[in-house]
Protein backbone atom coordinates (compact mmCIF):
# COMPACT_ATOMS: atom_id res chain seq x y z
CA UNK A 1 0.00 0.00 0.00
CA UNK A 2 1.31 3.45 -0.89
CA UNK A 3 1.52 6.27 1.63
CA UNK A 4 -1.13 8.98 1.70
CA UNK A 5 1.35 11.46 3.20
CA UNK A 6 4.00 13.25 1.10
CA UNK A 7 7.62 12.81 2.07
CA UNK A 8 9.36 15.56 4.10
CA UNK A 9 6.23 16.15 6.15
CA UNK A 10 6.43 17.42 9.73
CA UNK A 11 3.22 17.16 11.74
CA UNK A 12 2.78 19.40 14.75
CA UNK A 13 0.04 17.33 16.41
CA UNK A 14 -0.47 14.52 18.90
CA UNK A 15 1.13 11.54 17.20
CA UNK A 16 -1.82 9.19 17.86
CA UNK A 17 -4.16 11.44 15.89
CA UNK A 18 -1.71 11.44 12.97
CA UNK A 19 -1.05 7.69 13.14
CA UNK A 20 -4.77 6.95 12.87
CA UNK A 21 -4.84 8.84 9.55
CA UNK A 22 -1.93 6.96 7.92
CA UNK A 23 -2.67 4.18 5.44
CA UNK A 24 -2.10 0.61 6.59
CA UNK A 25 1.11 -1.20 5.58
CA UNK A 26 2.88 1.78 3.97
CA UNK A 27 5.85 2.49 6.28
CA UNK A 28 9.19 0.71 5.85
CA UNK A 29 10.89 1.69 9.10
CA UNK A 30 9.69 3.24 12.36
CA UNK A 31 12.02 4.71 14.95
CA UNK A 32 10.68 6.13 18.18
CA UNK A 33 12.48 7.75 21.06
CA UNK A 34 9.53 8.37 23.39
CA UNK A 35 9.53 9.83 26.90
CA UNK A 36 11.14 7.37 29.31
CA UNK A 37 8.68 7.86 32.22
CA UNK A 38 11.36 9.51 34.36
CA UNK A 39 8.89 11.77 36.15
CA UNK A 40 10.70 14.89 34.91
CA UNK A 41 10.13 17.88 32.64
CA UNK A 42 12.79 18.55 29.99
CA UNK A 43 13.38 22.04 28.61
CA UNK A 44 15.93 23.34 26.10
CA UNK A 45 18.15 26.18 27.37
CA UNK A 46 17.33 29.78 26.47
CA UNK A 47 19.46 31.05 23.60
CA UNK A 48 19.94 27.64 21.96
CA UNK A 49 18.56 26.68 18.55
CA UNK A 50 16.07 24.43 20.38
CA UNK A 51 14.82 27.21 22.66
CA UNK A 52 11.14 26.73 23.40
CA UNK A 53 11.28 22.94 23.15
CA UNK A 54 9.86 21.33 26.26
CA UNK A 55 8.14 18.07 27.10
CA UNK A 56 7.00 16.35 30.22
CA UNK A 57 8.08 12.84 31.07
CA UNK A 58 5.29 12.33 33.60
CA UNK A 59 2.19 10.19 33.07
CA UNK A 60 -0.89 10.36 35.27
CA UNK A 61 -4.53 9.29 35.18
CA UNK A 62 -5.59 12.53 33.48
CA UNK A 63 -3.27 11.71 30.55
CA UNK A 64 -5.30 8.59 29.75
CA UNK A 65 -8.41 8.44 27.61
CA UNK A 66 -11.16 5.95 28.31
CA UNK A 67 -11.44 4.95 24.65
CA UNK A 68 -7.79 3.81 24.63
CA UNK A 69 -8.42 1.33 27.41
CA UNK A 70 -11.72 0.28 25.84
CA UNK A 71 -10.08 -0.41 22.48
CA UNK A 72 -7.31 -2.44 24.11
CA UNK A 73 -9.84 -4.43 26.14
CA UNK A 74 -11.96 -5.19 23.07
CA UNK A 75 -9.27 -5.96 20.50
CA UNK A 76 -6.08 -6.96 22.31
CA UNK A 77 -6.72 -9.52 25.09
CA UNK A 78 -3.02 -10.29 25.56
CA UNK A 79 -2.13 -6.61 25.91
CA UNK A 80 -5.15 -6.05 28.15
CA UNK A 81 -4.03 -8.86 30.48
CA UNK A 82 -0.54 -7.41 30.66
CA UNK A 83 -1.84 -3.94 31.56
CA UNK A 84 -4.15 -5.46 34.17
CA UNK A 85 -1.11 -7.13 35.76
CA UNK A 86 0.74 -3.81 35.87
CA UNK A 87 -2.35 -2.19 37.32
CA UNK A 88 -2.57 -4.89 40.01
CA UNK A 89 1.02 -4.20 41.03
CA UNK A 90 0.87 -0.41 41.07
CA UNK A 91 -2.77 0.61 40.93
CA UNK A 92 -4.79 2.07 38.07
CA UNK A 93 -3.38 5.53 38.67
CA UNK A 94 0.25 4.46 38.84
CA UNK A 95 2.70 6.19 36.50
CA UNK A 96 3.76 2.84 35.03
CA UNK A 97 0.22 1.78 34.10
CA UNK A 98 -0.61 5.18 32.60
CA UNK A 99 2.64 5.29 30.64
CA UNK A 100 2.23 1.77 29.22
CA UNK A 101 -1.39 2.40 28.20
CA UNK A 102 -0.23 5.61 26.48
CA UNK A 103 2.52 3.71 24.64
CA UNK A 104 0.41 0.63 23.92
CA UNK A 105 -2.32 2.39 21.95
CA UNK A 106 0.33 4.11 19.80
CA UNK A 107 2.33 0.94 19.19
CA UNK A 108 -0.85 -0.79 18.00
CA UNK A 109 -1.15 1.87 15.29
CA UNK A 110 2.56 1.45 14.47
CA UNK A 111 1.95 -2.26 13.89
CA UNK A 112 -0.95 -1.47 11.53
CA UNK A 113 0.93 1.04 9.35
CA UNK A 114 4.20 -0.94 9.13
CA UNK A 115 4.81 -3.05 6.03
CA UNK A 116 5.24 -6.81 6.45
CA UNK A 117 8.91 -6.31 5.47
CA UNK A 118 9.25 -3.35 7.85
CA UNK A 119 11.04 -2.95 11.17
CA UNK A 120 10.52 -0.90 14.30
CA UNK A 121 13.20 0.37 16.70
CA UNK A 122 12.07 1.50 20.17
CA UNK A 123 14.59 3.57 22.14
CA UNK A 124 14.38 3.41 25.94
CA UNK A 125 16.46 3.04 29.09
CA UNK A 126 16.30 0.85 32.22
CA UNK A 127 13.52 3.03 33.68
CA UNK A 128 10.91 1.13 31.65
CA UNK A 129 12.79 -1.21 29.31
CA UNK A 130 11.65 -4.37 31.12
CA UNK A 131 7.99 -3.35 30.80
CA UNK A 132 8.35 -2.11 27.21
CA UNK A 133 9.85 -5.43 26.10
CA UNK A 134 6.71 -7.23 27.31
CA UNK A 135 4.51 -4.55 25.74
CA UNK A 136 6.24 -5.04 22.38
CA UNK A 137 5.94 -8.82 22.69
CA UNK A 138 2.17 -8.44 23.13
CA UNK A 139 1.80 -6.28 20.02
CA UNK A 140 4.53 -7.43 17.60
CA UNK A 141 4.73 -11.04 18.88
CA UNK A 142 7.69 -12.48 20.74
CA UNK A 143 8.96 -14.42 17.71
CA UNK A 144 9.37 -11.13 15.80
CA UNK A 145 11.82 -9.79 18.37
CA UNK A 146 15.24 -9.51 16.72
CA UNK A 147 17.65 -7.77 19.06
CA UNK A 148 18.10 -5.83 22.25
CA UNK A 149 20.64 -3.28 21.07
CA UNK A 150 22.86 -1.64 23.66
CA UNK A 151 23.86 1.88 22.75
CA UNK A 152 27.07 2.53 24.66
CA UNK A 153 27.08 6.31 24.78
CA UNK A 154 30.16 6.71 26.97
CA UNK A 155 30.74 8.26 30.37
CA UNK A 156 28.74 11.40 31.12
CA UNK A 157 27.97 13.17 34.38
CA UNK A 158 28.73 12.35 37.99
CA UNK A 159 27.73 8.85 39.16
CA UNK A 160 25.49 8.50 42.20
CA UNK A 161 26.77 6.79 45.29
CA UNK A 162 26.09 3.04 45.54
CA UNK A 163 25.33 2.82 41.82
CA UNK A 164 27.34 1.95 38.75
CA UNK A 165 27.73 4.77 36.27
CA UNK A 166 25.06 4.39 33.58
CA UNK A 167 26.75 4.46 30.18
CA UNK A 168 24.12 2.89 27.94
CA UNK A 169 20.56 3.00 26.69
CA UNK A 170 18.48 0.25 25.08
CA UNK A 171 16.96 -0.01 21.61
CA UNK A 172 14.50 -2.86 20.99
CA UNK A 173 14.45 -4.05 17.38
CA UNK A 174 11.40 -5.95 16.05
CA UNK A 175 10.34 -6.96 12.57
CA UNK A 176 6.69 -7.03 11.66
CA UNK A 177 7.10 -10.28 9.78
CA UNK A 178 9.64 -12.96 8.99
CA UNK A 179 11.26 -11.41 5.91
CA UNK A 180 12.40 -7.93 6.90
CA UNK A 181 14.71 -5.58 5.02
CA UNK A 182 18.25 -6.23 6.22
CA UNK A 183 21.51 -4.68 5.02
CA UNK A 184 24.43 -6.06 7.01
CA UNK A 185 26.63 -3.22 8.25
CA UNK A 186 30.34 -3.54 8.91
CA UNK A 187 33.10 -1.48 10.45
CA UNK A 188 36.78 -1.51 9.57
CA UNK A 189 39.01 -3.90 11.43
CA UNK A 190 41.59 -2.47 13.77
CA UNK A 191 45.10 -2.08 12.37
CA UNK A 192 46.37 -5.28 13.97
CA UNK A 193 43.79 -7.27 12.00
CA UNK A 194 44.54 -5.41 8.79
CA UNK A 195 48.24 -6.28 8.78
CA UNK A 196 47.60 -9.48 6.79
CA UNK A 197 46.19 -7.41 3.90
CA UNK A 198 49.67 -6.28 2.82
CA UNK A 199 49.33 -6.56 -0.97
CA UNK A 200 47.54 -4.41 -3.53
CA UNK A 201 45.81 -5.42 -6.73
CA UNK A 202 45.82 -3.65 -10.10
CA UNK A 203 43.24 -1.12 -8.85
CA UNK A 204 45.10 -0.40 -5.63
CA UNK A 205 42.80 -2.39 -3.31
CA UNK A 206 44.43 -4.20 -0.39
CA UNK A 207 44.27 -7.99 -0.25
CA UNK A 208 45.94 -10.98 1.41
CA UNK A 209 47.11 -14.28 -0.05
CA UNK A 210 45.41 -17.18 1.70
CA UNK A 211 46.32 -20.88 1.38
CA UNK A 212 43.44 -22.93 0.01
CA UNK A 213 42.85 -26.54 -0.99
CA UNK A 214 41.10 -27.74 -4.14
CA UNK A 215 38.78 -30.75 -4.19
CA UNK A 216 41.60 -32.87 -5.66
CA UNK A 217 43.83 -32.02 -2.69
CA UNK A 218 46.22 -29.63 -4.44
CA UNK A 219 47.19 -26.43 -2.65
CA UNK A 220 46.92 -22.95 -4.13
CA UNK A 221 46.94 -19.33 -2.90
CA UNK A 222 43.91 -17.11 -3.48
CA UNK A 223 43.18 -13.48 -2.90
CA UNK A 224 41.08 -12.41 0.10
CA UNK A 225 39.81 -8.85 0.42
CA UNK A 226 38.88 -7.26 3.76
CA UNK A 227 35.11 -7.24 4.26
CA UNK A 228 35.11 -5.50 7.61
CA UNK A 229 33.83 -6.64 10.96
CA UNK A 230 30.11 -7.27 11.25
CA UNK A 231 28.35 -4.87 13.59
CA UNK A 232 27.03 -6.51 16.75
CA UNK A 233 24.27 -5.58 19.17
CA UNK A 234 26.51 -3.25 21.20
CA UNK A 235 26.94 0.07 19.41
CA UNK A 236 29.79 2.31 20.55
CA UNK A 237 28.86 5.84 19.48
CA UNK A 238 29.59 8.61 22.00
CA UNK A 239 26.79 10.94 23.02
CA UNK A 240 27.11 14.48 21.72
CA UNK A 241 29.55 16.72 23.53
CA UNK A 242 28.43 20.25 24.43
CA UNK A 243 30.79 21.59 21.74
CA UNK A 244 29.65 19.17 19.02
CA UNK A 245 28.92 20.77 15.64
CA UNK A 246 25.60 18.95 15.32
CA UNK A 247 24.38 19.69 18.84
CA UNK A 248 21.16 21.74 19.04
CA UNK A 249 20.84 21.58 22.86
CA UNK A 250 17.49 19.85 22.43
CA UNK A 251 16.86 17.66 25.49
CA UNK A 252 17.57 13.97 24.75
CA UNK A 253 19.15 14.65 21.32
CA UNK A 254 20.68 11.50 19.76
CA UNK A 255 23.74 11.42 17.47
CA UNK A 256 23.19 11.34 13.72
CA UNK A 257 25.59 8.40 13.49
CA UNK A 258 23.26 6.24 15.60
CA UNK A 259 20.23 6.91 13.40
CA UNK A 260 22.24 6.53 10.21
CA UNK A 261 23.32 3.07 11.29
CA UNK A 262 19.73 2.00 12.03
CA UNK A 263 18.39 3.45 8.77
CA UNK A 264 21.14 1.90 6.64
CA UNK A 265 20.55 -1.51 8.22
CA UNK A 266 16.76 -1.71 7.99
CA UNK A 267 15.82 0.29 4.88
CA UNK A 268 16.83 0.94 1.29
CA UNK A 269 17.08 4.15 -0.71
CA UNK A 270 13.61 5.50 -1.45
CA UNK A 271 12.00 3.74 1.53
CA UNK A 272 9.69 5.64 3.88
CA UNK A 273 10.89 6.32 7.46
CA UNK A 274 8.66 7.51 10.30
CA UNK A 275 9.63 9.06 13.64
CA UNK A 276 6.62 9.76 15.85
CA UNK A 277 8.58 11.57 18.59
CA UNK A 278 10.93 13.38 16.22
CA UNK A 279 12.04 16.13 18.65
CA UNK A 280 15.00 17.86 17.03
CA UNK A 281 14.46 15.82 13.83
CA UNK A 282 17.62 13.70 13.94
CA UNK A 283 15.82 10.82 12.20
CA UNK A 284 14.52 13.15 9.48
CA UNK A 285 17.99 14.58 8.83
CA UNK A 286 19.61 11.13 8.76
CA UNK A 287 16.93 9.84 6.36
CA UNK A 288 17.41 12.82 4.03
CA UNK A 289 21.18 12.33 3.98
CA UNK A 290 20.69 8.65 3.09
CA UNK A 291 18.15 9.43 0.33
CA UNK A 292 15.14 7.99 2.12
CA UNK A 293 11.65 9.46 2.31
CA UNK A 294 10.58 10.57 5.77
CA UNK A 295 7.73 11.75 8.01
CA UNK A 296 8.21 13.35 11.42
CA UNK A 297 5.65 13.98 14.17
CA UNK A 298 6.04 16.11 17.27
CA UNK A 299 3.76 18.21 19.44
CA UNK A 300 6.19 21.13 19.28
CA UNK A 301 6.81 23.39 16.27
CA UNK A 302 10.47 23.32 17.29
CA UNK A 303 10.93 20.14 15.25
CA UNK A 304 9.87 21.96 12.06
CA UNK A 305 12.19 24.90 12.72
CA UNK A 306 15.12 22.69 13.64
CA UNK A 307 14.83 20.31 10.68
CA UNK A 308 15.21 23.23 8.22
CA UNK A 309 18.25 24.56 10.06
CA UNK A 310 19.83 21.13 10.42
CA UNK A 311 19.23 20.11 6.79
CA UNK A 312 20.82 23.36 5.67
CA UNK A 313 23.87 22.57 7.79
CA UNK A 314 24.14 18.79 7.49
CA UNK A 315 23.06 18.34 3.86
CA UNK A 316 23.87 21.67 2.22
CA UNK A 317 26.91 22.45 4.36
CA UNK A 318 25.80 26.02 5.09
CA UNK A 319 26.97 26.88 8.59
CA UNK A 320 24.87 30.02 9.05
CA UNK A 321 21.90 28.11 7.69
CA UNK A 322 19.94 31.17 6.49
CA UNK A 323 20.10 30.61 2.72
CA UNK A 324 19.77 26.88 3.19
CA UNK A 325 16.72 27.28 5.41
CA UNK A 326 14.92 29.22 2.68
CA UNK A 327 15.75 26.41 0.26
CA UNK A 328 14.37 23.73 2.58
CA UNK A 329 11.33 25.84 3.55
CA UNK A 330 9.88 25.12 0.10
CA UNK A 331 10.62 21.40 0.29
CA UNK A 332 9.44 20.62 3.84
CA UNK A 333 5.71 20.44 4.43
CA UNK A 334 4.53 21.79 7.77
CA UNK A 335 1.32 19.92 8.57
CA UNK A 336 -1.27 20.82 11.18
CA UNK A 337 -4.26 19.28 9.45
CA UNK A 338 -4.72 15.61 10.26
CA UNK A 339 -4.24 13.16 7.36
CA UNK A 340 -7.10 11.08 5.99
CA UNK A 341 -6.60 7.50 4.97
CA UNK A 342 -6.97 6.76 1.26
CA UNK A 343 -6.93 2.97 1.59
CA UNK A 344 -10.64 2.98 2.45
CA UNK A 345 -13.86 4.31 0.95
CA UNK A 346 -15.06 7.85 1.51
CA UNK A 347 -17.86 6.69 3.80
CA UNK A 348 -15.73 4.12 5.57
CA UNK A 349 -16.48 3.35 9.20
CA UNK A 350 -14.52 0.78 11.12
CA UNK A 351 -16.42 -2.45 11.69
CA UNK A 352 -16.23 -4.68 14.74
CA UNK A 353 -18.16 -7.67 15.99
CA UNK A 354 -20.89 -7.33 18.58
CA UNK A 355 -20.82 -10.71 20.30
CA UNK A 356 -22.82 -12.64 22.87
CA UNK A 357 -21.05 -15.19 25.10
CA UNK A 358 -22.44 -17.63 27.65
CA UNK A 359 -20.95 -19.64 30.51
CA UNK A 360 -22.57 -22.45 32.59
CA UNK A 361 -21.67 -20.64 35.82
CA UNK A 362 -23.91 -17.72 34.84
CA UNK A 363 -27.31 -19.18 33.82
CA UNK A 364 -29.67 -16.60 32.37
CA UNK A 365 -26.84 -14.11 31.82
CA UNK A 366 -24.88 -13.30 28.69
CA UNK A 367 -21.76 -11.25 28.13
CA UNK A 368 -22.35 -8.68 25.38
CA UNK A 369 -19.17 -7.06 24.11
CA UNK A 370 -17.16 -5.84 21.11
CA UNK A 371 -14.18 -7.39 19.32
CA UNK A 372 -12.23 -6.77 16.14
CA UNK A 373 -10.98 -10.37 16.01
CA UNK A 374 -13.40 -12.98 17.40
CA UNK A 375 -10.82 -15.76 17.52
CA UNK A 376 -8.30 -13.69 19.44
CA UNK A 377 -11.03 -12.38 21.74
CA UNK A 378 -12.41 -15.85 22.48
CA UNK A 379 -8.92 -17.21 23.20
CA UNK A 380 -8.53 -14.47 25.81
CA UNK A 381 -11.70 -15.64 27.58
CA UNK A 382 -10.74 -19.30 27.45
CA UNK A 383 -7.31 -18.66 28.98
CA UNK A 384 -9.00 -17.30 32.09
CA UNK A 385 -11.22 -20.38 32.50
CA UNK A 386 -9.63 -23.75 33.45
CA UNK A 387 -12.73 -25.57 32.16
CA UNK A 388 -12.76 -23.73 28.81
CA UNK A 389 -16.54 -23.52 29.14
CA UNK A 390 -17.24 -20.20 27.44
CA UNK A 391 -19.34 -20.41 24.26
CA UNK A 392 -20.18 -17.94 21.51
CA UNK A 393 -23.94 -17.67 21.10
CA UNK A 394 -24.08 -14.93 18.48
CA UNK A 395 -21.95 -12.37 16.65
CA UNK A 396 -22.70 -9.57 14.19
CA UNK A 397 -20.23 -7.41 12.23
CA UNK A 398 -21.32 -3.78 12.30
CA UNK A 399 -19.93 -0.24 11.90
CA UNK A 400 -22.30 0.82 14.70
CA UNK A 401 -20.82 -1.58 17.23
CA UNK A 402 -20.30 1.04 19.93
CA UNK A 403 -23.83 2.43 19.76
CA UNK A 404 -25.44 -1.03 19.67
CA UNK A 405 -23.47 -2.33 22.66
CA UNK A 406 -24.34 0.79 24.67
CA UNK A 407 -28.02 0.40 23.81
CA UNK A 408 -28.12 -3.27 24.88
CA UNK A 409 -26.62 -2.45 28.27
CA UNK A 410 -29.11 0.36 28.76
CA UNK A 411 -32.18 -1.71 27.82
CA UNK A 412 -31.53 -4.91 29.76
CA UNK A 413 -30.59 -5.35 33.43
CA UNK A 414 -26.88 -6.04 33.69
CA UNK A 415 -23.94 -6.25 36.03
CA UNK A 416 -20.30 -6.14 34.98
CA UNK A 417 -21.33 -6.26 31.28
CA UNK A 418 -23.32 -9.50 31.76
CA UNK A 419 -26.86 -8.91 30.50
CA UNK A 420 -29.77 -10.60 32.28
CA UNK A 421 -32.36 -11.56 29.64
CA UNK A 422 -33.38 -14.47 27.38
CA UNK A 423 -30.85 -15.03 24.61
CA UNK A 424 -33.48 -14.69 21.86
CA UNK A 425 -34.51 -11.25 23.13
CA UNK A 426 -30.90 -10.02 23.26
CA UNK A 427 -30.19 -11.19 19.70
CA UNK A 428 -33.44 -9.70 18.38
CA UNK A 429 -32.65 -6.37 20.03
CA UNK A 430 -29.14 -6.31 18.53
CA UNK A 431 -30.47 -7.01 15.02
CA UNK A 432 -33.30 -4.50 15.31
CA UNK A 433 -31.20 -1.69 16.73
CA UNK A 434 -28.39 -2.21 14.22
CA UNK A 435 -30.81 -2.14 11.28
CA UNK A 436 -32.46 0.98 12.68
CA UNK A 437 -29.13 2.84 12.30
CA UNK A 438 -28.91 4.55 15.68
Amino acid sequence: MSSNIPTRSIFCRDNLDVLEGINSSCIDLIYLDPPFNKNKTFTAPIGSHAEGASFKDIFRKEDLKGEWLKTIEEDEPKLHSFLESVQTMGGRNSHDFCYLAYMGIRLLECHRILKDTGSIYLHCDPTMSHYLKLLMDCIFEENNFRNEIVWNKGFRGTPRKTRYQQEHEIVFYYGKGKNVIWNQQTVSYKNKKMSRYNKRDEEGNKYALVKRKRTDGTIYYGRTYPKGKRIGDVIHIPTLASTSRERTHYPTQKPLALLERIIKTSSNEGDLILDLFCGCATTCVAAEKLERKWIGIDVSITAYNLVKRRLAKEVEGKENGQAGMLFWEEKIKYQQKLPKRTDQGVDYREKKYIYVISHPKYPGEYKVGIAKDLKKNFSGYQRTDPERAYEYEYSRLSPRFREVEKHIHEVFPNKHEWVQAPLEEIIAEIKGVDKARI
